[in-house]
């Protein structure tokens, strides 16, 4: 198992983007606002809805009574805790971010998207690395019938994790798909860091949130909502490591970071918590750790 600790996503560390924040007008102090209109604070990139009428001078964030927050801007929603809220713009999506620190891997979650390409960028060595994917899945594809008669389907998450271990780069990322809207559920930036052995056994599906209601007569109303992934898994783990994994996990208890349990099945991987862990010392050299995990909806 693998892990991708996340590098802190400020306005900073955004250096560029081809998406327009321009969801709603800008909030204005001199502006007097009707009750459900909505604006955007670019200091805090957030969308806000008036919640009163002759909303005049009242600050948005700062008067709760006065406004509600809606949720990231179309920028950045690629950013937020939410896998559901999606960046998109027609043809690509173009960022380019600043990795404070050391950056060796990424992760792409929620994609509507036929490529993918990676370009990390050094002051001194300038272009490290360069690569792009197709986002095309063969997955299912077992027979001839169903690769002609099958539908295309795209792979929805993608992690790269042969990035040079470079500390303070420049990552180009752009999703590309010519006449379709392109979209980003979450884009995670950071170092990697290898558990332990994912032993055979790891249990992995979804929580739904959609509501299904049945009535006298049996027939049910479905309201789709949103999902999160659950996975189980156990790791064999070297003796030595045993205290070093419970500080490192200890430090990311309130931090959603990407967990990929094994690069075989892209199912295993997911962004989020874990809700508990434990321990097993079994052996001399080799203990197992156990880890349930919470995903983002």
């Amino acid at each position: 198992m693998k892990l991708i600790r996340p590098l802190a996503m400020t306005p900073a560390a955004l250096i560029a983007s081809n998406v327009a924040e321009a969801d709603y007008p800008a909030w204005s102090a001199a502006t007097s606002y009707a009750a459900a209109e909505r604006v955007i604070v670019l200091e805090d990139h957030t969308i806000y809805e008036s919640l009163t009428s002759a909303n005049l001078n009242q600050t948005p964030g700062i008067t709760p009574t006065a406004w509600k927050v809606i949720g990231a801007t179309n920028r950045w929603r690629m950013f937020d805790y939410i896998l559901g809220s999606q960046t998109s713009n027609p043809d690509s999506i173009t960022v380019s971010l600043l990795a404070t620190g050391r950056c060796d891997a990424i992760a792409l979650l929620n994609v509507v998207a036929a490529s993918a390409r990676f370009v990390m960028t050094d002051a001194v060595d300038g272009v490290v690395y360069d690569k792009t994917y197709s986002l095309v899945s063969v997955e299912g594809i077992a027979d001839w019938y169903s690769y002609f008669f099958e539908p295309i389907f795209s792979k929805t998450d993608l992690v790269e994790l042969e990035l040079p271990p470079y500390a303070n780069v420049t990552l180009t990322i752009t999703l590309a798909a010519a006449g379709s809207m392109v979209a980003c559920g979450a884009c995670v930036i950071g170092q990697q860091r290898t558990l332990g052995g994912t032993q055979y056994g790891a249990k992995i599906g979804i929580q739904d949130y959609s509501g299904k209601t049945r009535d006298a007569q049996g027939n049910y109303a479905i309201a789709q909502r949103a999902f999160s992934k659950r996975a189980t898994f156990t790791l064999q783990i070297d003796s030595r490591m045993v205290d070093h994994l419970q500080t490192l996990l200890a430090g990311y208890r309130s931090t959603p970071i990407v967990y990929i349990g094994s690069e075989l099945y892209g199912a295993t991987m997911l962004y989020g918590f874990y809700k508990d862990f434990s321990v097993d010392i079994a052996y001399a050299n080799t203990a197992f750790c156990s880890l349930e995990l919470e995903g983002l909806t």
